[in-house]
């Protein structure tokens, strides 16, 4: 399969360009970080799409490649320009004018050292693995130019297809054509995004690589996250590979379960809370250090930045905030308290601001109290999903895991998972004392040299709590914190993955660490033969004197050989992150002959539906139980169906009603000729009862099934025990599809 992807790669390159270049120079002009700008920048591109969405609906402004991607262009371009700007500010001393020479405006620029070169090559190389190992069960095993067969990605790459026909990507009833004409509120961030992409008949495939991409960003945001919070380069080595390989997230997320845009939310979190977490430090260091009002000033422009990523976490998927909030919530009720005890309170002025921080901080408990009380929320929590056990929510709660097959490599990968997370959560904790290379004291510190901050296990804990609460029986409390997950254990799961994903890795780091020393001793070598040491223990921004933190030093030859086989090891040990379970998984929703429960087109109907644009006619309208393999008609035929996603919620209600429950008296009742002939319906997609999960599925649409075709219906192709017919019952019928119908 791996080699079907190859022509997919120009599209995958060109996702990853667009998600990163409209916000990375703008976050360079304000962090000395790259992979902090580059893992926090998809999440400001996502933000101006979804604002670009709203307003292009609005205008009349056709949604398309031609329309969208200058934009996108114009804010990478005026980026950076406002980086460049910045940058000879800082190196001219404030004092650039016009007409300064550009050598003398930017500065002397020293060239890159073995070392620095060396750094960021394996930084970089380490989150390209990361993305490689969480995609190759994908690559391996999954056709692109199937669909995923799961209800909601059904849905979703069914509202890519809405938006190429009509134009428009508003979350505001952009997807209409989905709900039979009725605009109805959804959140449509990936749908617009990939829609840049595709064309009608590319939709399946550009989907596809768009979970490819989401891994890639999943990825580098958590390799970022991790370079916030630590110096310690093995740390943030191990970061990207252990994101990667998470079964939550991206394996579930992206593959079997592959909600996108879900998914796309919870890929955006990682580079965007690493990003606030710098913005936040910085602005508590000002807040103390300078008058109140230039500190606001100086982070005035991150702080946009940090709102436009934040919507774009609302575009993605409304869950997503809440997501960021759940996860920031212990550090930022921390800084507040720490600002509004540093105030003077002896002072009327001091006494004001530390009011003034206290009331933020009860804001940050209130205000998303209040707002899961509104209406639309608590919709959201009226999703009939039942809980289970509190033995269950236990067994999850600290290391998660899906529904995947338990394989011998899944249950070693969780093994490792829990040694790993042990080892950090005694690092965070503080229990450890570790050796800081070069230096003959030790430190209560991180791998880097330096304090690890607390708050990541505090947030680990805060997602391992939720998850549990997923699992639990059913409860007011339950359907009250966790409506804007649906109470879904394994959307939540993903933001547990994300802090089990830092743990790990700060774990590993410290192993390696006393691994190092271990081998030292045995060898009769000083302790202090390598260098994890990279700056102050703060992480990105942090660092050493040059302008980059990356370009700190990497590791010594003797701990980098001992963190090499550890790492090694433990992805031999693991079967490479349980790539059994993952293949199963991608199988599962992917390979068409052996589908799982979500299945509903076999290979031999999938071909039929492809035939569909030389065997029937451009304006054919197909009526069929949409989770019978009608929901494919137009993905894949090219053609209009009566029912285009998986739920029956045309706004025609009446008509829907006769078709879903007495289509099959189409020979005795006149109502299914009469709504047959109102709608335009040509073609009649039949397929044989069966069971869908654990019902059946002419359980939920009676109508269409048991319906005799030996008069009235034309044949005109079979695929396995699909059969796609031209309806003659009704006489003459205009047909009703065509691409005016998608508008």
């Amino acid at each position: 399969m791996i080699g079907q992807w190859w022509f997919l790669a120009p599209t995958f390159l060109l996702m990853l360009v667009a998600l990163v270049l409209p916000g990375v120079f703008w976050t360079r002009a304000g962090t000395r970080s790259a992979l902090v700008a580059v893992g926090a920048a998809p999440a400001f591109t996502f933000g101006v799409v979804t604002a670009l969405s709203v307003l292009y609906s609005r205008a009349s402004i056709r949604w398309e490649a031609a329309t969208v991607l200058p934009v996108l262009g114009m804010c990478a371009l005026l980026g950076a320009l406002t980086w460049f700007g910045l940058h000879v500010r800082r190196a001219s001393g404030g004092a650039w004018r016009p007409g300064m020479p550009l050598a003398e405006a930017i500065g002397t620029r020293s060239p890159l050292g073995a070392v620095q070169r060396t750094v960021r090559g394996a930084t970089w190389g380490a989150v390209a693995l990361g993305s490689a190992l969480a995609a190759l069960p994908m690559l391996a095993g999954a056709d692109p130019a199937d669909p995923v067969q799961q209800w909601d990605s059904t849905f979703h790459m069914n509202g890519v297809h809405a938006i190429l026909m009509g134009g428009d990507a508003s979350p505001f009833g952009g997807l209409h054509e989905l709900y039979g004409g009725r605009e109805v509120y959804y959140p449509t961030g990936w749908h617009a995004f990939v829609a840049l992409f595709a064309t009608p008949q590319t939709v399946v495939p550009a989907s596809n690589v768009s979970s490819l991409v989401l891994m890639a960003v999943w990825v580098t945001g958590a390799a970022a996250l991790v370079s916030v919070l630590t110096s310690s380069r093995t740390a943030i080595l191990a970061a990207p590979v252990v994101a990667g390989l998470m079964p939550n997230m991206p394996a579930d997320a992206l593959t079997m379960y592959n909600q996108w845009p879900n998914a796309t939310g919870t890929a955006l979190l990682p580079g965007l809370m690493g990003l606030a977490v710098l913005v936040g430090r910085r602005f508590a260091d000002d807040w103390r250090s300078r008058p109140p009002a230039r500190a606001l000033a100086r982070r005035a422009g991150q702080t946009v930045f940090l709102m436009v990523g934040a919507l774009g976490l609302i575009g993605a998927h409304p869950s997503a905030v809440f997501s960021l909030l759940a996860l920031l919530a212990a550090p930022l009720l921390a800084a507040l308290v720490g600002l509004a005890r540093s105030c003077d309170w002896q002072d009327a002025r001091g006494r004001a601001r530390g009011i003034a921080w206290s009331l933020v901080a009860a804001a940050v408990v209130v205000v998303p109290l209040v707002v899961l009380a509104s209406p639309k929320i608590r919709a959201m929590g009226k999703y009939p999903r039942q809980g289970v056990s509190w033995g269950e929510g236990l067994a999850h709660m600290f290391v998660p895991f899906p529904p995947f097959a338990q394989t011998m490599g899944m249950t070693w990968w969780t093994i490792v998972q829990f040694v790993l997370l042990v080892a950090g959560l005694v690092v965070i904790a503080g229990l450890a004392r570790l050796a800081v290379p070069g230096r003959e004291d030790t430190v209560p510190a991180s791998p880097g040299g330096g304090r690890m901050p607390v708050w990541p296990l505090a947030s680990y804990l805060v997602a391992g709590s939720l998850t549990a609460l997923a699992y639990s029986p059913s409860s007011q409390l339950r359907t009250f914190l966790l409506a804007p997950w649906y109470m879904d254990s394994r959307r939540i799961m993903g933001l547990q993955s994300l802090m089990l994903s830092v743990l790990i890795a700060v774990g590993f780091a410290w192993i390696a660490e006393l691994a190092r020393g271990a081998v030292a001793r045995f060898s009769g070598q000083g302790a202090g033969s390598g260098a994890d040491q990279e700056g102050d223990g703060r992480g990105a921004d942090h660092g050493t004197a040059d302008e980059d933190e990356e370009a700190a030093l990497l590791p010594g030859l003797p701990q980098w050989t001992v963190a090499a086989v550890l790492a090694v090891a433990a992805l031999v040990v693991s079967g490479f992150g349980a790539f059994d379970a993952r293949a199963w998984a991608v199988d599962y929703v992917y390979d068409s002959d052996h589908l799982g429960k979500p299945g509903m087109a076999t290979t031999g109907e999938l071909a039929m539906l492809r035939r569909m644009r030389s065997t029937t006619p451009e304006d054919a309208l197909v009526v069929g139980d949409p989770i019978a393999g009608e929901a494919y008609v137009e993905l894949l035929g090219g053609r209009k169906a009566v029912f285009p996603q998986l739920s029956a919620v045309n706004q025609d209600g009446d008509s829907q009603n006769v078709l879903t429950k007495h289509f099959n008296e189409i020979h005795t009742n006149p109502q299914v000729c009469e709504v047959v002939r109102k709608l335009g319906i040509t073609h009649y997609y039949q397929e044989q009862d069966g069971q869908y999960y654990n019902f059946a599925r002419s359980s939920r649409f009676p109508g269409l099934y048991n319906v005799d075709t030996s008069t009235g219906f034309e044949l005109v192709d079979r695929g396995d025990t699909a059969v796609l017919y031209r309806i003659t019952a009704c006489g003459d019928v205009e047909p009703g599809g065509g691409p005016d119908a998608f508008k």
